[in-house]
């Protein structure tokens, strides 16, 4: 059996997309506009990642040492704090050093200060715990502290945390929700493009059955079609996030500027745009040629079916 008696599969592809050219352009449009909105939430979570990082919100909690510690002792204290799992980092502020900052404020301090006989301040070590940190394993780890030696309290204010938290996986899951629905909406798009490309006519697929071309021979120009709707809607998602990115890195800049911080957005390397279109021509080739198989069954059925 020949594979089929009609020809290169990229012409016939790019004929079988000519005979429906404003609803394929439609559809092509319509698909690259909802996956470029995927694609410009994407590139800018990637690209405000670390500026997430490098400003954590994150609870932090003060922990008073004992009175009469020795160096030693408050040094293995503060190694232990900060092998726990749920601490980001320790400082150690020692009592003269907590006693000049107060000094430092004001001369009504400092008169204060210097009328006092003795230091009243303690020793602490002030935790900074990590920002994934749930709340409650917060409240596990101060309770844990608080049984520690040479620890003579924990202070810890966790009711705005708990807040931040709740708000904060609301916000995930509706943002996952929003993107998801973009991704569907994309996906269907793109499958409507797909159908509108390449139609597998009953009496043509019959016809070539009848000339010699087996199944792998009528799938390939739908298939082709396919490729090149994919690769089609993947350039207008690129042009259309390159210009959501444009818009939202000078809005970005100019927050930046009020705040005296650099937000900039990231574009993909080539190689990442480059590995996209192949991405999205695999995901066509792969969306066609489930659709073309399925639909020459449901043609063999039908022609089986008649009398």
């Amino acid at each position: 059996m020949s594979e089929c008696p009609t020809g290169n599969r990229w012409r016939q592809a790019l004929g079988a997309i000519g005979r429906r050219p404003v609803a394929w352009a439609v559809a092509a449009v319509v698909a690259g506009l909802a996956l470029g909105a995927v694609l410009l939430v994407a590139i800018a979570c990637w690209s405000l990642r670390p500026l997430v990082e490098q400003g954590p919100i994150a609870p932090q909690a003060t922990v008073i040492v004992a009175g009469g510690a020795n160096p030693a002792e408050v040094d293995a204290l503060r190694s232990s704090l900060s092998l726990l799992p749920t601490v980001a980092a320790t400082k150690f502020v020692s009592h003269d050093a907590a006693l000049a900052q107060i000094a430092s404020r004001t001369p009504a301090d400092r008169d204060a200060i210097g009328q006092l006989a003795a230091n009243p301040l303690p020793d602490v070590i002030v935790l900074t715990f990590r920002s994934n940190s749930a709340p409650d394993a917060i409240e596990s780890t101060a309770g844990a502290i608080r049984k520690m030696a040479h620890v003579d309290a924990v202070e810890l204010d966790l009711g705005w945390y708990r807040k931040f938290w709740a708000l904060a996986r609301v916000g995930v899951a509706v943002s996952l929700a929003a993107i998801a629905a973009l991704v569907v909406h994309a996906a269907g798009w793109l499958a409507v493009a797909v159908a509108v490309s390449a139609p597998i006519d009953a009496r043509r697929a019959q016809l070539l059955w009848l000339l010699g071309a087996d199944d792998r021979g009528v799938r390939r120009a739908p298939v082709a079609a396919a490729a090149l709707t994919a690769v089609a809607v993947a350039a207008v998602a690129l042009v259309a996030a390159r210009v959501g990115w444009l818009w939202l890195d000078r809005e970005l800049g100019s927050v930046g500027q009020l705040y005296a911080a650099a937000f900039r957005l990231r574009w993909p390397a080539p190689a990442w745009l480059a590995a996209f279109v192949a991405a999205m021509s695999v995901a066509g080739t792969v969306i066609g040629s489930i659709r073309a198989r399925l639909r020459l069954q449901a043609i063999r059925a039908g022609a089986a079916s008649c009398p």
